[in-house]
């Protein structure tokens, strides 16, 4: 008696294929939306930090700092003592923190950020990977079916 596990086969209806690959679709696009925000934060807390580097510094006599969230005013400003900055620190809290400890809480949420991207980017090949395995086995049923379709037409035509 021989066992092959690597060959197990089931019966699943067309239509099965067809709605699995729309719900995999589904999952890759909210997987891809989550890495696009993951990586804009990523992007934000970067830009933070260069300007921390920059304030650190001294070189800074004037900055552009935005009134809103959009930028759509900036006021110019210029910093008296740069030895502390408000920083984000979580949820919707923010502490008056020294800019060295504001580096580390910016680079510890870097780190997380990257951590974070880098499972999403994992799960994503692996969707993706099934995905196409689903594909492929869509487009050899649908090879087959029209060879058959063509077999028949020839059989009826002669």
């Amino acid at each position: 008696m021989s066992s092959d596990k690597g060959s197990e086969k089931r019966v699943v209806s067309f239509e099965a294929l067809l709605a699995q690959m729309s719900e995999l679709r589904k999952y890759i696009d909210a997987l891809q939306n989550q890495l696009n925000q993951v990586q804009e934060e990523l992007n934000e807390i970067r830009s933070s930090i260069n300007a921390l580097t920059e304030f650190k510094g001294e070189g800074v006599t004037e900055f552009l700092a935005p009134a809103d969230r959009r930028g759509y005013v900036l006021i110019k400003a210029s910093p008296h003592h740069v030895d502390r900055v408000i920083t984000h620190v979580g949820l919707e809290y923010y502490a008056e923190l020294s800019l060295d400890k504001a580096f580390d809480v910016l680079s510890s949420r870097e780190k997380e950020y990257k951590d974070i991207a880098e499972e999403l980017q994992k799960e994503l090949v692996k969707a993706l990977n099934h995905y196409e395995k689903l594909e492929n086995l869509v487009n050899s049923i649908l090879a087959q079916a029209q060879q058959a379709r063509a077999q028949q037409v020839k059989g009826t035509g002669s």
